[in-house]
């Protein structure tokens, strides 16, 4: 991966390495049965614009997605069958000030697996698997929605105290200056 080659052409995504940080992909669930639906989310950790996510099973690419300013990430909604199972990454695209295109590394790959025929039987009980504890970006990401939410909180917070002083000021001089005013009318 890299940036554009002679005669303008774009680089092939689904190679590594690239020239930006990876994305993380992350998929709703690893092992299901045919015909469930997993859904592979694309995440781009910049604040730099990117053009396009792309997909790719295999070292092939599936699907690439042009994205709107301000999107950074993408989702992939995959129906499993037998020929599903893979090795899924994701990566992007964005151009640089000279207008080559550049490609990042591709996300650390997602191994799915489809683990047979669903059943369609009625009065099937599954429990539940356990659930895997979180992994750092996860941590990171949920970490960092907290501290998003308590800042925007505290401002909310500040915003209505100093507006709060601004009005109950306001208000005193217009009851001070409507009590001037009725003193010299009566």
């Amino acid at each position: 991966m890299g940036t554009s080659g002679a005669g303008g052409q774009e680089p092939e995504p689904c190679s590594s390495p690239g020239d930006l940080p990876p994305p993380g992909l992350f998929l709703n669930i690893s092992s299901a049965e045919e015909g469930d639906l997993v859904l592979a989310h694309c995440l781009v950790f910049s604040r730099a614009p990117i053009t396009h996510i792309f997909f790719c099973k295999d070292g092939v690419e599936l699907l690439k997605k042009p994205m709107r300013r301000g999107h950074f990430s993408s989702s992939l909604p995959i129906q499993l069958a037998t020929q599903t199972s893979g090795s899924y990454a994701c990566g992007y695209q964005r151009r640089s000030s000279l207008g080559q295109v550049l490609s990042s590394s591709l996300s650390i790959p997602q191994l799915l697996t489809t683990t047979g025929l669903k059943s369609h039987q009625r009065n099937i009980s599954v429990a539940p698997g356990p659930e895997l504890p979180p992994t750092g970006l996860e941590v990171s990401i949920s970490l960092a929605t907290v501290v998003f939410i308590i800042l925007a909180l505290v401002l909310a917070v500040h915003l209505l105290l100093h507006i709060g002083k601004r009005w109950s000021k306001k208000t005193s001089w217009s009851i001070t200056a409507l009590q001037r005013w009725s003193k010299k009318t009566s």
